[in-house]
């Protein structure tokens, strides 16, 4: 498979794969609740330990690249490797009514509505004032 840069991408790519099919069963099967905590949990778990692993041997790289100034990665790698990490923590995506938003910021969004959701639903609506955020339409997108 080449060098571990390879072997940690597929591993990474694969454990998003389980994680993405795991949902689809889930969301499809409306005669029983969602419950994917525990599929979230395991693939953070396995991601985080796949993108250490990855910095080591990226850290070794770099490392031998400094010492014998040789190394026998793939310069256009590493370059896709850079450009996708911009994308994956600087991303933003238009979204409507001319505003840009990013997966972080609405990941951000909905930990705020599930917890809102979650002391609603616990503590009632009495007295309540809450946030609307307005949704996107298909025309819009």
């Amino acid at each position: 498979m080449g060098t571990p840069l390879r072997q940690y991408i597929y591993e990474i790519g694969s454990i998003l794969g389980k994680l993405g099919s795991d949902l689809c069963q889930q969301a499809n099967n409306i005669n029983q609740p969602m419950n994917i905590h525990g599929q979230i949990k395991q693939t953070m778990d396995n991601l985080t330990y796949y993108l250490h692993n990855l910095n080591a041997d990226l850290d070794a790289y770099r490392y031998n690249l400094i010492k014998d100034g040789e190394s026998n990665l793939n310069p256009i790698e590493i370059e896709s490797l850079k450009s996708a990490l911009h994308h994956l923590i600087n991303g933003e995506s238009y979204t409507h009514n001319g505003e840009s938003s990013s997966p972080t910021a609405e990941l951000y969004k909905m930990m705020f509505l599930i917890d809102s959701l979650y002391r609603l639903m616990a503590h009632g609506t009495q007295g309540s004032k809450e946030y609307f955020f307005d949704k996107i339409a298909d025309k819009d997108r």
